[in-house]
């Protein structure tokens, strides 16, 4: 019966990732490639599929989300699989500082950052998670700030101005809206670059986040009687 029930619900989050995907042959590829990852999630894991720089979509997986008051359930960390040698892996950890820093993406990368630097990171050919950009802000004894930017293995100096010009790509990525995986397949969503523009939101403003931790809790106790029933 454990089994018939799995296999049923690997097949409904393949149509259901299939159904929310860009249609045709990218739909099929992403349900292939993930259903059986998020339908193996556990019942507090959410997981969001996005179009950044690499060849394949990509699966973020989390534990904890919070409203970002713009209608996304927004993380500061979360896990990045992807597809290498025929085999879902788990390449890296991707993680923020700050409620007013959630997890982003673009067609460039993915992106983390706090009030002082942010970090883009790429997947490359082989499928490896690589830091492409860091800019760092930095601040000596007499309260001066000081500015760096590491590309590969070299950091630069670099001026106020170059740093908050590149901290804006951030502020313009999109933010990650996760979903719940295996427990509420309902709830899930696949996101893609076609939807980049009206999914655009803030990514400075601040939130409530004793609100925030309220509102987690409630849906964490909610989905807990619900799968206690089964």
């Amino acid at each position: 019966m454990y089994k018939a029930k799995k296999f049923i619900s690997y097949m409904a989050l393949c149509v259901l990732i299939f159904s929310l995907c860009a249609c045709g042959e990218k739909g099929s590829e992403n349900a292939a490639i993930y259903g059986e990852t998020v339908g193996g999630l556990e019942d507090n894991e959410l997981f969001a599929i996005i179009d950044t720089n690499s060849s394949l979509p990509v699966l973020l997986v989390t534990s904890q989300v919070y409203n970002d008051g713009l209608g996304n359930q927004a993380a500061l960390n979360c896990d990045v699989y992807y597809l290498i040698d025929k085999e879902v892996k788990n390449i890296g950890t991707i993680e923020s500082m700050g409620t007013a820093y959630p997890i982003a993406y673009d067609e460039t990368g993915i992106y983390a950052a706090s009030g002082h630097d942010m970090q883009r990171f790429e997947i490359e050919k082989s499928g490896s998670l690589r830091l492409a950009e860091g800019i760092y802000e930095q601040f000596d004894e007499s309260g001066n700030a000081a500015y760096t930017m590491k590309k590969g293995e070299e950091t630069d100096v670099i001026t106020e101005e170059e740093y908050y010009a590149a901290f804006e790509k951030y502020s313009n990525a999109t933010i990650v809206n996760f979903s719940y995986g295996a427990s509420d397949a309902g709830k899930a969503e696949v996101v893609t670059n076609n939807e980049l523009e009206p999914r655009q939101g803030n990514i400075a403003e601040d939130v409530n986040v004793l609100e925030i931790v309220q509102e987690t809790a409630s849906e964490f106790a909610v989905k807990k009687m619900e799968t206690s029933y089964f």
